[in-house]
Order: structure tokens, then C-alpha cells, then sequence
């Protein structure tokens, strides 16, 4: 790639989050119906013709900020996968996805408000239904690969515990015991999986 290229691809990208980081702000602050193309334009500093040709529609907006946040929660994964044994895989699982959310803190409180909006619920439709399937397949493969004798309701109740707290920390990051939670969602549950195993003597 030339120079020019690189320069262009540079300033693509730039415009891009811009675009991107003032959508989540308008979604969460006016509401997804209630955010104009034009107001996101307007405070990302682009023409409303140049955001159309990065996102021909609101709903491609909409769209590929879920796709920033699946590669959070892929990367959580790709964490927990490295790990050498089920127990291990979960607790990597529970400290990386809280890790990410310290990290991008902002983007997740914002994230949070425009999920529970019902116009995004309604956009993002299948989507949205993979996005969690994806999720709790994932998870219950973990959990039944850790021994545990009812791994698609033990996966719904850790998604849970994860999303729950996520959203708990988002609303209040100064005063909310994050680490201390993590540990005590890995010795609780790791426990629990561990005692409800098969007995393998």
C-alpha cells in the first residue's frame, strides 16, 4: 500500500469512528427514533452526504456499532479459549470480559442505554437473537465441557451474572467493587460447576 493509500485508509478510518462515536452518543442521549442523520453528521463534522457514503442507512449505523461491540465479546472469548482446562476457561472468560469493560467504559454505558431502547431491539431483530444464541452456545459449551449436568441453564445464569454486572459498573465505575465481583463470580461458579460434575471415582 502507498503512501497515498495508507494516508487515505488513515483518514477513512478517523472519519469512521468519529461517525461512529457521535451516533452512540445522539442513540443514547435522544433515542434511536429520535436521532436524525443530520444531527450525526453535524457532530461528527462530515457533510451529511460523505456519512452516506460510510453508512447508507441509520440501520447500518445501528448495525456496526453492534459489530464493535461483538468484538469485545469475541475477544473475551478468544481469551478463554487460550486457557489449558475448562475451570481455567471459565475464569478467563469472566476477568477478560471485565477487563474490556474497564477498558472501553464509555462506549458500554452508552451502550447499554441504546440496547433497552425498543427501535434497536426491533433494528437490530435477528441479529440481536444470534447475537445471544451465539452467546449462550458458547457458554454452555464451556460449562458442559467443565462438567457441568445442565449446561445451557448454567450458561443463561453466568450471561447473566456477566451482563448484569457490566451493567451495574457502567452506572457507577467509582463506586462499584468490579474486581472484587469478578473474584467472587469465579469461586462461586467455578464451585458450583465443580460440585455438580459427575463423580468421576
Amino acid at each position: 500500500m502507498g503512501r497515498s493509500a495508507r494516508l487515505n485508509k488513515q483518514m477513512r478510518d478517523a472519519s469512521t469512528r468519529r461517525i461512529l462515536k457521535a451516533a452512540l452518543r445522539h442513540f443514547a442521549t435522544h433515542g434511536y427514533a429520535g436521532t436524525s442523520v443530520r444531527m450525526i453528521a453535524r457532530s461528527a463534522g462530515v457533510s451529511v452526504g460523505l456519512l452516506y457514503n460510510y453508512f447508507p442507512t441509520k440501520a447500518d449505523l445501528l448495525g456496526a456499532l453492534f459489530e464493535e461491540s461483538m468484538r469485545d465479546v469475541q475477544a473475551s472469548f478468544a481469551s478463554a479459549d487460550a486457557a489449558a482446562t475448562p475451570s481455567e476457561r471459565i475464569e478467563r472468560l469472566v476477568r477478560s470480559a471485565f477487563e474490556i469493560l474497564e477498558k472501553n467504559r464509555d462506549f458500554w454505558r452508552l451502550s447499554y442505554g441504546v440496547r433497552m431502547q425498543p427501535a434497536v431491539v426491533t433494528g437490530l431483530g435477528k441479529r440481536l437473537e444470534m447475537w445471544t444464541a451465539t452467546i449462550q452456545s458458547t457458554l454452555g459449551r464451556y460449562l458442559r465441557e467443565a462438567g457441568s449436568r445442565q449446561p445451557e441453564l448454567d450458561a443463561a445464569l453466568l450471561f447473566a451474572l456477566i451482563d448484569g454486572v457490566s451493567q451495574h459498573y457502567v452506572l457507577d465505575p467509582r463506586g462499584y467493587p468490579l474486581a472484587e465481583v469478578a473474584d467472587r463470580i469465579v469461586a462461586l461458579f467455578t464451585r458450583y460447576v465443580d460440585s455438580t460434575a459427575p463423580d468421576s471415582t
